[in-house]
This record gives structure tokens, sequence and C-alpha cells, in this order.
């Protein structure tokens, strides 16, 4: 009888498991997102570049840290955008860049 009692606890042990040790990676990744994304460093290649969530980005421009820029056509722009943005065309940010400061955080956008 005793080796029944065993038998079915083993199950709930391993899937209690599996589920603190699913939960202790996502809150690890959540916080090495959070940290790359508060300290960015230096990026070669805009693949390596991070992600924001429309909340991250809107906390980041609201508490003033970042500035929103949208990245369409002017008339795009003009048509609808998000309160706060300012418009830089994706084709002119080469020509550009010496407008934007580089100590400032931008968020860009296209829709």
């Amino acid at each position: 009888m005793r080796k029944k009692k065993n038998r079915a606890l083993l199950p709930v042990l391993l899937f209690s498991l599996i589920l603190v040790l699913s939960i202790g990676a996502l809150i690890l990744a959540d916080n090495l997102r959070k940290a790359q994304i508060a300290n960015p460093g230096t990026y070669t290649n805009q693949d390596d570049i991070p992600r924001l969530t429309a909340q991250e980005a809107f906390q980041a421009v609201q508490a003033g840290d970042a500035v929103l820029v949208d990245t369409r056509s002017e008339a795009q722009f003009l048509t609808q955008h998000a309160a706060g943005a300012i418009n830089l065309p994706v084709d002119q940010v080469a020509a550009r860049l010496g407008e934007l400061d580089p100590d400032t955080w931008y968020v860009t956008y296209c829709t």
C-alpha cells in the first residue's frame, strides 16, 4: 500500500518542480530583458536592439526617459500619430542624424 502512495506523489512532485523552474526562468528572462533595455550599450546589428512592448514605450515616454519617433512619411504622420511623437521619415534618418541628441533615448515606431 505504501508504494502506491509514493507513486501517486511522484507526478505531483515532478509537476511542481517543472512549474517552479518555469516561473524562475520567466522571471530571469524578464529581468535580463529589462536590464538590456536600461543599459543598451553599443549595437552593431539592428537585430540585436531589444524591442519594447507598447506599454514599455508608453511608460518610457511618459516618464520623460525617451522621445517617441514616428518613422513614417510626413503625410502619414500628419494624418495621425501618437501624442508627443516627432516625425523622422525612415528614408531621411541618415541625412538627419546630426539633429538627434546622442544622449537621448529614441523609441521609433511605424504603423
